[in-house]
């Protein structure tokens, strides 16, 4: 859970290479679950600067998705809501430092944050690459990535609902975890 304010309020997380169908899932999970949407801060960065970050700025970038979440929160228990789901999970700017600059300094952090989420959904590589503008480097890169949450996942020993096929089987997959673990 994300803080004493919002105790009732569940955060779900997605992991995933790009084009791994991340927001679709995202998009679908707040549908079904009446929850709010977190969308990703990497996103608004590359909208708003016309670039990728640079390594020296993967830290604000963590820290404002995990600010995005906790905000999302702290509405959701204002509104009577009981879900947030972060497209993706902070986690990922981590990952990504890892996969384009090597650099591992923001994993612990990443990985602690981690463990206030109920739920951490990762999306399998197996949809169609897509291109979408300058967001995206190609399925090259999105099999590079995956490995290197492999790694995270496993290195860390971090747990994780793997989904594969079409959305709505992902969706289904995800719902009936979240019942089993409310259920617990």
């Amino acid at each position: 859970m994300v803080s004493a304010n919002s105790d009732h309020v569940g955060v779900v997380s997605l992991i995933g290479g790009e084009c791994s169908g991340k927001s679709t899932l995202a998009a679908a999970l707040a549908a079904r679950l009446d929850g709010i949407l977190v969308v990703e801060q990497l996103r608004l960065f590359v909208d708003e600067h016309g670039r990728p970050p640079l390594q020296g700025e993967q830290a604000e970038i963590l820290a404002g998705q995990a600010a995005a979440e906790l905000a999302a929160a702290q509405t959701a228990a204002a509104d009577g809501k009981s879900w947030v789901i972060g497209d993706p999970a902070a986690l990922m700017t981590a990952i990504y430092s890892i996969a384009y600059f090597n650099d591992r300094e923001l994993l612990p952090q990443a990985v602690a944050h981690q463990s206030s989420y109920e739920l951490t959904v990762w999306c399998d590589i197996d949809l169609p690459w897509q291109a979408d503008g300058e967001q995206r480097d190609g399925p090259h890169e999105r099999e590079r990535v995956h490995r290197v949450i492999a790694d995270v996942v496993s290195s860390e020993g971090l747990e994780v609902l793997a989904v594969h096929g079409p959305v709505e089987e992902r969706v289904e997959r995800v719902l009936a975890a979240l019942a089993q673990s409310r259920r617990t």
